[in-house]
């Protein structure tokens, strides 16, 4: 059931940096588009006008737009996002009014509303309209109101224009073609065309809102989903380190009675594995804990992408098939990182392209500069991946492994830790040319 229009919340318009830019760009368009006409008028109809007047009210606008593109460009400089909205309402809806103003001083001198151009009073107020406040944009609708009024009660006439009645064609010996007719034709088609593109552009950009919306919320869901499994890791990490060490302290004394008793040796082997095996569900505890964000109290280290990428290869099962170039740019970067956690988001990924290599086949892991950023591309041999399970990355406890082999838990927590970075993790594949992994890193400074 829909509110009713007495209760339904009303939202409203306020310039941003888009809008305040097309509103400049359209005034731009508006300076060519009167220059343009006064020469065709002048020239092409050869109908005197007051040039002089004329060219002062154009002169009023391209000198406040060069004013108003030097205020833009300053906010855009501060910080100001496009989408986001200006500091002040008064600037755009100041330059509204002087428009009208402009507009009514060019009718004035030229037939008043009798010229065909005065529908341009319409692109005005929709513009006011679509891009103001209530209160602003009912402010130029008056303002349109009373300027009108004023041209009712005088302006000054050319003859060519002061029969307005030639529109009728009601003589069957005038030409087709008259001036207020062409006039009028021009008139309507620039102004409905202004209209017609201004409309386009702004439910174009209500569309992009609306879809950016959209994405916002969808990463807030995945965000709640990463706390929550942070936080599960987090947890399942804690009660189970208890219990391992003390079977690590019993499986170690265990060990020595049977060394000290002359066990068999296929006993001693199985011990050893058993702490072999402890060892390593405690390095895997270790990963998840950091992984999952406690290494956010971290302390951040400054450090270079040599001593990086060298920190990403500890731990790897077969470091040796990883062949790592670094560009001579991208050398100079220091950043300042959790160093552990970063360095283990980092080695997930090249983990998981040696595990979809072939036996033996080297993955290549190149370093460049990307803007201020580290952009570290993982590149492997393997088989590439399907549209599918593309789409499906990232996705807690989905992996493509053999069971036993990983519980898909690595790359949903390698992107949690590169967007609490401010970093990002993008794949490239195609089915029989492998993958491409893309790792974004901002640097920081101290």
């Amino acid at each position: 059931m829909g509110l009713s229009p007495l209760i339904r919340p009303h939202v409203h318009a306020h310039p941003t940096l888009d809008t305040a830019i097309w509103y400049l760009h359209l005034r731009w368009v508006a300076v060519a588009g009167q220059l343009l006409t006064m020469l065709a008028v002048a020239w092409g109809l050869k109908i005197q006008l007051p040039n002089w007047e004329l060219l002062g009210l154009i002169g009023i606008t391209a000198i406040s737009n060069v004013a108003y593109a030097f205020w833009l460009s300053h906010l855009h400089r501060g910080g100001l996002e496009y989408g986001e909205r200006l500091p002040t309402d008064q600037v755009v809806s100041s330059l509204m009014l002087v428009d009208i103003l402009v507009l009514s001083g060019m009718l004035y001198h030229s037939a008043g509303l009798a010229n065909p151009f005065a529908l341009f009073y319409f692109v005005n107020v929709a513009v006011a309209g679509a891009i103001l406040t209530p209160a602003w944009a009912w402010g130029i609708w008056g303002a349109t109101v009373a300027c009108v009024t004023l041209l009712l009660i005088h302006t000054l006439p050319l003859a060519e224009l002061s029969n307005v009645n030639q529109l009728a064609a009601s003589d069957p010996t005038a030409p087709i073609w008259t001036i207020p007719k062409l006039g009028f034709l021009v008139s309507f088609a620039t102004c409905s065309g202004v209209i017609t593109y201004f409309i386009t552009i702004l439910t174009g950009e209500l569309r992009q809102r609306e879809q950016a919306l959209q994405e916002a919320e969808g990463a807030r869901v995945r965000n709640r989903q990463l706390e929550a499994l942070a936080t599960l890791a987090a947890g399942a990490g804690h009660e189970l380190a208890n219990p391992l060490s003390t079977i690590a302290v019993v499986a170690k004394e265990l060990s020595r009675a049977l060394e000290k008793q002359n066990a068999p040796e296929a006993v001693l082997t199985d011990v050893a594995l058993i702490r072999s095996e402890l060892d390593r569900c405690r390095q895997i505890l270790d990963r998840m804990t950091s992984t999952a964000g406690e290494a956010a109290g971290e302390q951040l280290q400054s450090v270079t992408i040599d001593t990086f990428l060298c920190e990403t290869t500890v731990g790897l099962r077969e470091p040796g098939r990883v062949q790592i170039k670094i560009d001579e740019q991208v050398k100079t970067l220091t950043n300042l990182l959790p160093v552990q956690a970063a360095a283990q988001a980092v080695r997930n990924v090249i983990q998981n392209a040696l595990d979809a290599s072939q036996p033996g086949a080297e993955v290549a892991v190149s370093a460049t500069r990307h803007q201020s950023h580290w952009k570290i591309l993982v590149v492997d041999r393997g088989d590439g991946m399907p549209a599918d399970v593309m789409a499906r990355i990232g996705e807690p406890f989905f992996t493509t492994k053999e069971p036993g082999r990983g519980m898909g838990l690595g790359l949903y927590l390698t992107q949690n830790v590169l967007r609490r970075l401010n970093g990002s993790l993008d794949f490239e594949s195609k089915p029989g040319h492998g993958t491409t992994a893309t790792v974004i890193l901002p640097t920081q400074r101290n």
